[in-house]
């Protein structure tokens, strides 16, 4: 068998074929043979261009990177930072102390029962308005009913037992007044018995009478003493019955007098049975339903007069010699940051929390009614202290340095400068602040100068303001103020 065909070492261009050249034709079923295409020589061109391409965007990329190596050493080493700085103004600032509690008001009272008992009714729901006198809520009263019938009924026993009595006074005074009247006249009759026996004696010394007929005067005269005797033990009974019947009298006043004090005491009581209230205000706290057992002096419900309202707020103790009563303060309520209300200082605290270190300063503010809820946070701010014509800066301006505080300045040549200054007041609600130094209106202090140092030279961007945190009154730019 012959061996395999080389390959050729090179590949020669096809020759124009002759016109006269004509294939024969072919012999039996054999197939005229089709001449091979050879792609090798469009894929190796193909090949090449895409080398080219590659080794031209390296290059491309190699200068991009380099380009900005360069850029960026320049800007790092030879482009001075920049920096945002702010003016130095003059204007009159107001530096407040914050802090934070919660809302109560002056008057707060606790209405409950004086008794107890089981409530039949509450008449009342939080968030109504009362008026001083009104009841509020009702106790079952069923018991305490039957118990001043009663009272009433031993009343009208009493009494009856004192009629009773009077009536027996009355018959024995009468009978009495009969006993001395008897009297009176067996003591006459003892009168003319004994000055008719002395004359029968004198009869009988002359002769004139016999001794037996002084003696029937002599008998006379004490059967008439006998009978005044009798007389005097019959106006003694009489007497002792007027006693008796007296001292009943009395018993049975002193029981109508016991009776009736039952009886106010039975009435009073079922008036406790109906729980007044004797402040006017909005009930903010019902914790009682009807159907509850309450004992003496229990709270059912909770009103509070919105007269005065407080927010009885937690201030740093160390600024208590700066705070007086009256002063200028604003409050900010929990979830209602855009609205600042005008308020005073109504009072400070004599008691301090030592572990905290505050003291508790009370806000009156106005508020209405429908508004209030007890308990609920709120900011305040008291102005502690105003300054006039004062130099300001950005707090953030400010850098602390040991006990020291300074500021940059950035001249007209945009070197940078170090400038000692003093706070003189300031605000939590401001992004500025008052300080005292070498300053002076139109100087421009970096507004972040972290990382910049003294003699270095910066670029300015004077784009900063105060941005919209910035609040406070001295601003220009406070949120709406209710009075």
């Amino acid at each position: 068998m012959p061996g395999p065909l080389a390959e050729p070492e090179a590949i020669e261009q096809p020759k124009k074929a002759d016109v006269s050249d004509k294939p024969s034709p072919a012999k039996g079923n054999d197939k005229p043979e089709q001449p091979k295409k050879d792609d090798k020589p469009a894929k190796a061109e193909a090949s090449d261009k895409y080398s080219g391409i590659r080794k031209a965007g390296k290059i491309a990329i190699y200068v991009l990177i380099a380009a900005a190596a360069l850029a960026l050493v320049k800007y790092k080493f030879f482009t001075p930072p920049t920096v945002v700085v702010a003016e130095v103004r003059r204007q009159d600032y107001t530096g407040e102390l914050q802090g934070t509690g919660t809302i109560n008001v002056a008057v707060l009272a606790s209405v409950g029962a004086k008794i107890p008992g089981r409530i039949e009714r509450m008449l009342v729901d939080e968030g109504d308005v009362v008026r001083p006198g009104q009841v509020v809520a009702t106790l079952e009263d069923t018991d305490m009913r039957q118990l001043l019938q009663s009272s009433q009924a031993r009343v009208e026993a009493a009494r009856m037992t004192e009629q009773a009595a009077r009536a027996m006074v009355q018959s024995a005074v009468a009978i009495e007044l009969s006993a001395r009247a008897a009297e009176q006249q067996r003591r006459a009759t003892e009168y003319q018995a004994g000055r008719a026996w002395e004359r029968e004696q004198h009869l009988v010394a002359t002769g004139a009478v016999s001794q037996e007929e002084a003696d029937q005067y002599q008998e006379r005269q004490r059967t008439a003493a006998s009978a005044v005797l009798a007389a005097q033990a019959e106006v003694g009974a009489t007497q002792a019955q007027v006693a008796a019947a007296g001292a009943k009298v009395q018993a049975a006043h002193s029981e109508i007098v016991a009776a009736e004090a039952d009886v106010r005491l039975r009435q009073f009581n079922l008036s406790q049975t109906k729980i007044f209230t004797y402040v006017s205000g909005i009930v903010t706290d019902r914790p009682r339903r009807s159907g509850d057992s309450i004992g003496s002096g229990e709270p059912v419900i909770k009103v509070a007069d919105p007269k005065v309202i407080l927010v009885e707020a937690y201030l740093d103790q160390r600024f208590a010699g700066d705070i007086r009563a009256g002063q200028a303060a604003t409050v900010t309520l929990r979830g209602r940051a855009k609205e600042q209300i005008a308020g005073r200082v109504y009072r400070i605290r004599p008691q301090a929390d030592p572990a905290a270190e505050e003291m508790t300063v009370e806000i009156s503010f106005p508020l209405p009614p429908t508004e209030l809820q007890i308990g609920q946070w709120a900011d305040v701010y008291v102005a502690v202290s105003k300054t006039k014509n004062a130099l300001v800066v950005p707090k953030t301006a400010v850098v602390a340095m040991g006990d020291d505080r300074f500021v940059l300045v950035a001249d007209a040549g945009n070197k940078v400068r170090q400038v000692k200054v003093e706070s003189v007041a300031s605000s939590p609600r401001s992004q500025l602040m008052a300080v005292k130094g070498d300053l002076k209106t139109g100087d421009w202090v970096l507004a972040e100068p972290m990382g910049i140092k003294p003699g270095q030279t910066v670029r300015q961007d004077r784009s900063w303001k105060p941005g919209s945190k910035a609040t406070g009154p001295e601003m220009g730019s406070s949120p709406v103020m209710k009075m």
